[in-house]
């Protein structure tokens, strides 16, 4: 049995949001989803990847990375996931290499999310929040995943502001990695889990945010979770980020068998799986469009 654990898992504030004169970033998805179905494809430029592309790898090549899987879908995705940490890694220079693919995705109308996992306190959250969703920050996004283990509540300046400036967030609450398992179905003093918990308080602020529809708090739910089918039928208003297609072992089938309830709204994410047949534009077209056929006929 998990272990029972005291945790504080109150509300966040959401008084202060104004959601602006843009639409929102669920709004915004949900556009791009009808358009080019719900395919995610996420950017990792690791240090392996480039050197099968045949790239260097610097921060130029994992622009260069980036750009070929742009291309070889024609620019037609609803979204992208670059994995902030494969840009941070080469200082100053990935920083910008980032921003550049943030702009060569906009100027195409393919919305952002950036996998940086960022979780934080009051001020420090907010801040973090800043350099996403500023209209003034050269990093500027559409979307950002944070973690809550230091408590929902403690992302409560982080969402407002992202809302406020059209953006969204999504909430890890149980990831594809097998070492996550036992923290996120541990048991709260309700007799919840902790992943159950979340849920309803993402379902609970998504009804504030979106009036009843979806709203901009999306849910991270790993493709590969036995239990997936019960996580999101606790999250009736949420997008849902589903990691772990490809190299973690789950399929799109997976996806369509664990996470039917919430067809249309999964975002399935591919990554590495994308150089399965080879890194020339020929082969990753094809690859593409693969995944994005399949992925079409779930939304």
């Amino acid at each position: 049995m998990p272990p029972v654990l005291s945790m504080s898992t109150s509300l966040p504030s959401t008084a202060s949001v104004d959601r602006g004169n843009d639409a929102g970033f669920h709004v915004r998805l949900r556009q791009r989803i009808d358009e080019h179905g719900p395919l995610c494809v996420g950017i990792d430029p690791s240090a392996d990847l480039l050197i099968k592309c045949g790239l260097p790898d610097t921060a130029q090549g994992a622009l260069s990375f980036s750009t070929r899987l742009l291309e070889a879908a024609d620019y037609r995705l609803a979204i992208v996931k670059p994995q902030s940490a494969f840009f941070e890694r080469f200082g100053s220079a990935g920083i910008r290499a980032l921003e550049e693919l943030i702009e060569r995705a906009h100027r195409h109308g393919i919305l952002v999310l950036i996998d940086a996992k960022r979780g934080d306190i009051d001020t420090t959250a907010q801040a973090y929040a800043e350099a996403f969703f500023s209209p003034a920050s050269p990093l500027r996004t559409d979307a950002v995943t944070l973690h809550a283990y230091l408590g929902l509540r403690a992302l409560d300046k982080a969402i407002g502001f992202a809302v406020r400036n059209g953006g969204g967030v999504f909430v890890v609450v149980r990831s594809s990695n097998p070492e996550g398992e036992a923290l996120q179905t541990a048991r709260l003093a309700d007799g919840r889990t902790v992943a159950g918990s979340l849920c309803a308080d993402i379902t609970a602020l998504n009804s504030r945010l979106g009036g009843g529809a979806l709203g901009p708090i999306g849910a991270v739910v790993g493709a590969t979770c036995h239990d997936a089918a019960t996580t999101i039928a606790a999250l009736p208003n949420a997008f849902i980020l589903a990691p772990g297609v490809g190299a973690q072992g789950a399929t799109l089938r997976d996806v369509a068998a664990r996470m039917m309830q919430a067809r249309g709204r999964v975002l399935p994410s591919v990554s590495r799986e994308m150089l399965a047949n080879g890194c020339e534009a020929r082969e990753l077209r094809t690859t593409m469009r693969h995944f994005i056929d399949e992925a079409r006929a779930f939304s």
